[in-house]
């Protein structure tokens, strides 16, 4: 709580400092905002279950009048039920539970030029299983720090921002296990810790016409983190007295835009990442093994492309049918897929390809709130076989209600 209070402090009297005007003087806007999905999902691998998830922000909008100035703050609460997933390494089953706190103010310093500042905190839980507690799970991570932006209106067909943003990430429960095996719960602080780490941002944003792109530079700098190495070093173990750090490429392009009398609404998207990783990895047979493990250079390295197109219909004032196919593309730099018997090709490089056709049906009785009926088909292939743990190669439907209101 104290690591809160002095993060939010220096916001919280700016806040007060710039609104301590009359009541009549400042616009105070209250604003709530839920979304509720339920559905069930039908996998061909697995059993089929039930997900629900929410969405809920309650914050303030405070604007002196007259001023350049503006100021937003809410908290967030996010709930992800078992069901599909996007990212790799997660499975059906798990459950994510996400607290947020927002402060963010405006200056538009004139016609031309504004700034935008930032901070925020998060707690996020994790459960990878049914008997698991909240609150203890190895990927709990509580994310603090902020950002910053400043940019210019070149005209009104073009603006221009620069972003930089800054994070600490903190895993308190998560422990590096085969390190605490080899400890012998000798020493279990070097063991955790692991997956700390700082991240800093750095983003160009363009508007043009209906168009927006966007470039950014992400690091990732691991506290404790070392590099795994091929050959035993004199501490005994296998990592060198490097850090692991992780650097990753993002460049975007989304047009936007609106046809036939503003009866169809379009917005395709185009992403293409690269992320470099200094880190490597070790494949031990079985734990406690006294064999020499196979090394793999460069194992998280890879590049990724992502395309969407969701296309809108409108119906009159009230009814709108969506659909939004999108496809994504993953080709590691180095790392070698496993075939059935968690073997590596080595040779071969590992590809997954997903493919999500998202439908919807939505009916809008005001300004204020939409229903959503829904259906979801998503397809993933890769040349991973081994799928023990981790599905790899799968179809899935999914398909449910979805309630959204914002006041």
């Amino acid at each position: 709580m104290k690591k809160i209070e002095k993060l939010f402090l220096p916001f919280i009297v700016l806040l007060v400092s710039v609104t301590s005007l009359s009541l009549a003087e400042v616009k105070v806007a209250p604003y709530y905002s839920l979304q509720f999905t339920e559905g069930a999902f039908v996998p061909n691998i697995g059993e089929w279950n039930f997900s629900i998830n929410l969405l809920s922000d309650l914050g303030v909008i405070v604007k002196p009048q007259d001023s350049k100035h503006s100021f937003v703050g809410f908290y967030e609460l996010k709930y992800l039920g078992p069901g599909l997933r996007s990212q790799e390494g997660e499975k059906f089953t798990d459950r994510a539970m996400d607290h947020m706190l927002v402060l963010r103010h405006t200056f538009n310093i004139s016609e031309d030029y504004f700034l935008k500042s930032q901070i925020d905190y998060m707690k996020e839980y994790k459960r990878t299983g049914t008997n698991e507690v909240w609150g203890t799970g190895l990927y709990d991570l509580e994310r603090t720090g902020g950002l910053i932006s400043f940019g210019r209106r070149f005209s009104d067909i073009l603006s221009v921002a620069i972003t930089e943003q800054y994070h600490f990430m903190d895993f308190p429960n998560y422990t590096d296990l085969f390190a605490e095996f080899q400890a012998g719960g000798a020493n279990l602080e070097s063991s955790t810790g692991k997956q700390n780490h700082k991240l800093y941002q750095t983003g160009l944003t363009v508007d043009y016409y209906a168009n927006r792109f966007s470039f950014d530079i992400t690091s990732q700098n691991y506290i404790k983190q070392k590099v795994a190495v091929e050959s035993v070093q004199p501490d005994g173990t296998y990592y060198s007295s490097d850090l692991q750090k992780d650097t990753i490429l993002t460049f975007a392009d989304g047009y936007k835009q609106k046809l036939f009398e503003e009866k169809v609404a379009i917005e395709p998207t185009i992403a293409y990442k690269i992320k470099g990783s200094n880190q490597n990895f070790l494949f031990f047979k079985t734990v406690g093994s006294t064999e020499t493990p196979t090394y793999f250079e460069d194992y998280y390295s890879y590049n990724g492309l992502n395309f969407s197109i969701p296309v809108a219909f409108m119906i009159g004032e009230q009814w709108e049918v969506s659909a939004n196919p999108q496809f994504d593309i993953k080709t590691y730099a180095k790392r070698p897929p496993r075939n059935g018997d968690g073997d590596y090709d080595i040779g071969q490089k590992q590809k997954n390809n997903m493919f999500i056709l998202s439908s919807g049906f939505t009916f809008k009785p005001n300004v204020v709130t939409r229903t959503t009926l829904f259906y979801v088909f998503q397809v993933q292939s890769s040349n991973v076989k081994f799928e023990k743990y981790l599905p790899y190669n799968y179809s899935a439907n999914f398909f449910g209600i979805k309630f959204e209101y914002s006041y």
